[in-house]
């Protein structure tokens, strides 16, 4: 029995005394894969290790995240006229990082655990405003490392205030939690960032209550899918020049991979947008995109991506669609659904309600591609319907909109006015009536 003890307090020893520095190394090496990994699903954004220390039990990292490529291009000569810093503002993170399959140096700092792992870590930040001198931000970024490299984040940020010479900033805190692992790239978020306000000489602008929640995974066709919400309560900006007042904003999404084909669902609404001069409105859009070839997408999406991270982006753009045309055909010819469900604009002359389909069936992969071939085969429909009040002051800024009323495109629905459209095999039927429409090769 005596010698079982002694065995297992040696593997104790071991775990505690010896596998830190084996860990550390690990612990790296898992931390340089983690921010390649941010790097590569931001696109813009650069890693820049600046220094690691690594000690036994213990190491010292710091980081610098950069905006990077050419389409900050713009916003770095604003930035440099108005301020006369040389770079962009970047953020600066000084991280501590205690490793060992049992990480018992942690035990000495706030959010210390001895769970097993490759190593627990605490962030700080600072704010690099382009001209080297660091500014103290608050906050800080608790992360436990598993053995299997995944992390389990939480940033945590006490109510406080800024005061500086042109800005001043209140908050009232944030706790955001995200579980990510490099391998799967996968990654989860639920965050709530409480109210804060900033203000700017004789501007303030005041941000409602923030919430974020994610739950994605990579692909196998190299993008991400899952769903993601964000929202934020109210928006107010208090300006003499350029007031405005805005209630909840959401935005929701979600992606699926079903049988090689891509499914996007998206939805923004906007409450009680306030404009002085304008009146009260409000903003409803539910968008889908169904049945996608997701191995084209996925080649459509990384020229679009590479074309925004090149020296001009612009022009990289601007001459993107030779590159991307073969995908473009492949996705039309596979089959695809556009559909906007619903899409609302509240004024206060009433509100505009549109819904439009385009189906696209799946064409002859043998034949030659010809997008003519496309449009006939295609099938449309559009519902749209504005009240009366809408229209008499649409006609009274632009009176020519009477002539949509003679041409038949707006027919008078009781109070509102419509347009009803269907187009098959090239006719296009508006309100009943058929509306022939030249097409490319006939």
């Amino acid at each position: 029995m005596k010698r079982w003890l002694v065995v297992l307090l040696v593997v104790l020893a071991v775990i505690v005394l010896v596998s830190p520095g084996i860990v550390g190394r690990m612990a790296e090496r898992n931390l340089e894969e983690n921010l390649n990994w941010a790097e590569n699903e931001s696109g813009s954004i650069e890693f820049q290790t600046e220094r690691f220390e690594r000690g036994w039990f213990t190491s010292e990292g710091r980081h610098r995240v950069v905006l990077s490529g050419a389409s900050f291009g713009t916003a770095m000569r604003t930035y440099q006229n108005k301020t006369g810093n040389e770079d962009l503002p970047s953020l600066v993170i000084d991280t501590h990082l205690d490793h060992g399959l049992v990480p018992v140096a942690s035990l000495g700092r706030e959010s210390g655990s001895l769970m097993p792992g490759l190593a627990s870590t605490v962030s700080t930040f600072q704010l690099d405003p382009g001209n080297g001198e660091l500014v103290p931000l608050p906050g800080s970024l608790y992360t436990n490392v598993s053995l299997s490299g995944a992390s389990d984040s939480r940033f945590l940020l006490e109510a406080g205030d800024f005061q500086g010479d042109e800005m001043q900033l209140e908050w009232l805190g944030a706790d955001i939690a995200v579980q990510t692992d490099w391998s799967s790239g996968a990654i989860v978020i639920d965050g709530q960032i409480e109210p804060f306000t900033i203000t700017e000489g004789s501007d303030t602008a005041r941000f409602g209550a923030i919430s974020i929640v994610a739950d994605q995974v990579r692909s196998d066709y190299g993008f991400n899918v899952g769903s993601g919400e964000f929202r934020i309560d109210s928006f107010v900006v208090e300006s003499a020049s350029a007031p405005v007042s805005v209630g909840k904003i959401s935005f929701a999404a979600d992606a699926t991979v079903d049988d090689a084909r891509l499914n996007i669902g998206s939805r923004v609404a906007v409450d009680e947008i306030v404009v002085p001069g304008m009146g009260d409105m409000t903003f409803v859009l539910d968008l889908a995109l169904n049945r996608f070839d997701a191995a084209s997408m996925r080649v459509i999406a990384a020229a679009f991506k590479e074309a925004q991270s090149s020296a001009d982006p612009d022009a990289a753009l601007a001459g993107l669609f030779p590159q991307i045309e073969g995908d473009l055909q492949k996705v039309v010819n596979a089959g695809a659904e556009i559909r906007i469900d619903q899409l609302d604009l509240t004024l206060p002359q009433g509100k505009v309600t549109t819904k439009i389909l385009v189906d696209i069936p799946e064409g002859d992969s043998s034949a030659d591609f010809a997008w003519s071939s496309v449009l006939l085969a295609l099938t449309a429909s559009a519902d749209i319907r504005m009240p009366t009040a809408l229209f008499e002051f649409v006609r009274a800024v632009n009176p020519q909109a009477d002539a949509l009323v003679a041409m038949g495109i707006l027919l008078k629905d009781g109070d509102d006015y419509v347009m009803n459209a269907e187009y098959a095999q090239g006719l296009l039927s508006v309100n009943g009536a058929p509306m022939p429409i030249p097409m490319p090769g006939m």
